[in-house]
Protein backbone atom coordinates (compact mmCIF):
# COMPACT_ATOMS: atom_id res chain seq x y z
CA UNK A 1 0.00 0.00 0.00
CA UNK A 2 1.51 3.14 -0.81
CA UNK A 3 -0.06 7.05 0.06
CA UNK A 4 -0.07 9.79 -2.28
CA UNK A 5 1.33 13.05 -0.99
CA UNK A 6 1.05 15.18 -3.69
CA UNK A 7 2.51 15.60 -7.13
CA UNK A 8 3.67 12.47 -8.64
CA UNK A 9 5.29 11.62 -5.80
CA UNK A 10 4.03 8.30 -3.46
CA UNK A 11 5.39 6.83 0.04
CA UNK A 12 5.26 3.48 1.04
CA UNK A 13 2.58 3.38 3.55
CA UNK A 14 4.58 0.59 5.57
CA UNK A 15 7.89 2.90 5.79
CA UNK A 16 5.68 5.99 7.40
CA UNK A 17 7.29 6.55 10.85
CA UNK A 18 5.16 10.10 11.15
CA UNK A 19 3.27 12.90 9.22
CA UNK A 20 3.60 16.35 10.63
CA UNK A 21 2.52 19.45 10.40
CA UNK A 22 5.27 22.04 9.13
CA UNK A 23 4.94 24.14 11.64
CA UNK A 24 6.45 22.25 13.81
CA UNK A 25 9.57 23.11 12.10
CA UNK A 26 10.41 26.67 14.00
CA UNK A 27 11.18 24.91 17.03
CA UNK A 28 14.56 24.56 17.23
CA UNK A 29 15.25 20.48 17.62
CA UNK A 30 12.95 20.17 14.86
CA UNK A 31 14.85 22.45 12.78
CA UNK A 32 17.84 20.76 13.35
CA UNK A 33 16.44 17.51 12.53
CA UNK A 34 15.00 18.41 9.16
CA UNK A 35 18.86 19.77 8.43
CA UNK A 36 20.17 16.45 9.03
CA UNK A 37 18.27 14.13 7.55
CA UNK A 38 17.91 13.21 3.81
CA UNK A 39 15.24 14.83 2.34
CA UNK A 40 13.24 13.75 -1.10
CA UNK A 41 12.56 16.24 -4.09
CA UNK A 42 12.31 19.72 -2.51
CA UNK A 43 9.38 22.04 -3.07
CA UNK A 44 8.61 25.88 -2.99
CA UNK A 45 8.74 26.55 0.43
CA UNK A 46 5.31 28.22 0.52
CA UNK A 47 3.83 25.11 -1.00
CA UNK A 48 4.80 22.91 2.02
CA UNK A 49 2.03 21.86 4.37
CA UNK A 50 3.67 18.97 5.51
CA UNK A 51 6.49 16.50 5.86
CA UNK A 52 6.80 12.62 6.21
CA UNK A 53 9.40 10.95 7.93
CA UNK A 54 9.64 7.87 7.07
CA UNK A 55 12.92 4.87 7.82
CA UNK A 56 14.60 6.48 5.27
CA UNK A 57 14.22 9.89 4.08
CA UNK A 58 11.74 13.18 4.79
CA UNK A 59 9.71 13.66 2.32
CA UNK A 60 7.73 17.16 2.17
CA UNK A 61 4.26 17.62 1.07
CA UNK A 62 2.01 20.48 -0.53
CA UNK A 63 -1.29 18.54 1.14
CA UNK A 64 -2.24 19.14 4.90
CA UNK A 65 -1.43 16.50 7.57
CA UNK A 66 -5.10 16.18 8.36
CA UNK A 67 -5.72 15.20 4.90
CA UNK A 68 -2.48 12.92 4.56
CA UNK A 69 -3.96 11.32 8.05
CA UNK A 70 -7.53 10.41 6.42
CA UNK A 71 -5.88 8.57 3.47
CA UNK A 72 -3.43 7.26 5.12
CA UNK A 73 -6.62 5.46 7.74
CA UNK A 74 -8.68 5.38 4.41
CA UNK A 75 -6.04 2.80 2.74
CA UNK A 76 -5.57 0.61 5.82
CA UNK A 77 -9.22 0.24 5.85
CA UNK A 78 -9.84 -0.92 2.57
CA UNK A 79 -7.65 -3.45 2.71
Amino acid sequence: MFLHIGGSRVVAAKDIVGIFDIRIKEKQCNREFLQTVKTGKSLDEEEVKSFIVTNEMVSYSPIAPGTLKKRFQANIFDK
